[in-house]
C-alpha cells in the first residue's frame, strides 16, 4: 500500500532489505559450513544466543564477539573467517537506491535507525564508498543511527527516541520504512508513519 506523505516532512530508513540487499540465510550457511553445525542449529544459536543483541546494542566490542562466536560454534577460525561468514547476510547497494535518497533529500530529511554492528558497519560503509566514491554513507541523510552507538536495538523504542529528540521531529509527520513488520508496527505506536518494505526496491517505487 503507497503511503500517504502529504503530511510528512522526515523519513526513517532501515538499512538491510530496505537499501542494502540483505539474505540472513547465507550467513547461516556460512556458519554451518565452518562450524559442521546443521543449519537448523545455527538458526536456533542465532535466535536465542543474548551475545548476538549484545554485540548489537555496543555492550560488547568485536573480540569479544568473535570469542563468544568461536565457544557457541566450537571453531578456531581466524578473526577474517568469522567477519567473511558474518558479513555474508550483506549484499549489493544498487546505485539507483542511493540515487532515490539523493532526490528525496530534497524534499524530506532523512535519517537511518538500522540494528546492527560493527564488522557490518565498516563493511558496508566500505561498499558505498565503492559505488559512491565522491559522497560517503552518512551525507545522504541528515544523521544515520546505528544500534551499537544508541545502546538500543528496534523494536525497543529507545531506538528510535533519539531521532525523535534530537531533531525534534513530529511523529505524526515521520515515516519509518523497515522490512520487519514487529519494528513497523512499535514504531506506529510511538505515533509515526509506517511502511512495511516486502521487497527491497517497494520503497524506491513508491515513495516521491
Amino acid at each position: 500500500m503507497t503511503p500517504d506523505l502529504s503530511n510528512i516532512d522526515s523519513i526513517i530508513f532501515d538499512l538491510g532489505g530496505v537499501i542494502i540487499n540483505l539474505d540472513e540465510a547465507a550467513t547461516i550457511k556460512a556458519f554451518a559450513k565452518i562450524s559442521g553445525m546443521p543449519e537448523n542449529e545455527v538458526l536456533e544459536l542465532s535466535k536465542s544466543a543474548e551475545f548476538f543483541k549484545l554485540y548489537e546494542t555496543g555492550h560488547i566490542d568485536d573480540p569479544t564477539f568473535r570469542a563468544h562466536l568461536r565457544e557457541s560454534l566450537k571453531v578456531f577460525s581466524e578473526d577474517n573467517v568469522l567477519d567473511g561468514a558474518w558479513n555474508a547476510m550483506l549484499g549489493q547497494i544498487p546505485l539507483h537506491r542511493l540515487q532515490k535518497l539523493e532526490e528525496l533529500s530534497k524534499t524530506y530529511k532523512l535519517f537511518v535507525m538500522s540494528n546492527t554492528n560493527e564488522i557490518h558497519a565498516r563493511f558496508f560503509l566500505k561498499l558505498v564508498d565503492l559505488i559512491s566514491p565522491h559522497k560517503p554513507f552518512h551525507r545522504y541523510f541528515t544523521q544515520v543511527y546505528f544500534s551499537q552507538e544508541v545502546g538500543e536495538r528496534k523494536p525497543n523504542l529507545g531506538a528510535w527516541q533519539p531521532i525523535l529528540n534530537d531533531h525534534q521531529l513530529d511523529a505524526s509527520r515521520t515515516l519509518f520504512i523497515d522490512d520487519k513488520l514487529e519494528n513497523i508496527q512499535a514504531a506506529m505506536g510511538m505515533g509515526m508513519n509506517g511502511f512495511h518494505n516486502i521487497t527491497p526496491d517497494d520503497w524506491v517505487n513508491v515513495i516521491k
